[in-house]
């Protein structure tokens, strides 16, 4: 519910900051996307921090979850309409659907590989904290972003002036 929410309510802001003078290219918008991802995982890394290693069972504020659901859904507003965006901009008439199909099989693929990482909470947990394991899907995609960002002038040159 609540990422529903948050796309219904933020969907138009977001498109609206993308119309006005403060429309950054797809490749910043894709870091940012990153870097509030990891952001969303922050705020579950420190919200689980007081879960001694090992922990069967705990409980925490829901106001980590609330900020970890809005952190995710404004990267995935950041990320996912301008994916879908630029596939469709920058590949050849006759290759676009084939391409949506590998733009959605990619999300899949992720998702299998999240499931995956996921799945590996207990092994993390047992030897370090909830928040390592958290920490860990923090330092990943903001450090993406980041790289992203220090890669956004050749990613440009190679978009070919599409902007």
């Amino acid at each position: 519910v609540l990422n529903s929410l948050f796309i219904i309510t933020f969907a138009p802001l977001v498109s609206r900051l993308w119309e006005s003078k403060y429309n950054p290219s797809a490749t910043m918008k894709n870091a940012f996307g990153m870097i509030l991802l990891g952001i969303g995982f922050a705020a579950l890394a420190y919200g689980s921090s007081s879960i001694p290693s090992g922990a069967k069972f705990a409980s925490v504020s829901m106001i980590w979850l609330i900020l970890a659901y809005f952190f995710h859904t404004m990267g995935e507003l950041f990320i996912s309409p301008v994916g879908l965006s630029y596939v469709s901009k920058l590949v050849p008439g006759r290759m676009i659907g084939i391409m949506f199909g590998i733009w959605y099989l990619a999300i899949a693929i992720g998702n299998k590989i999240a499931g995956t990482m996921g799945g590996q909470i207990d092994k993390i947990t047992a030897q370090y904290s909830m928040s390592t394991f958290f920490l860990i899907f923090t330092l990943i995609p903001i450090a993406l972003g980041l790289l992203i960002m220090l890669l956004n002038p050749m990613i440009k040159r190679l978009m070919h002036g599409v902007h």
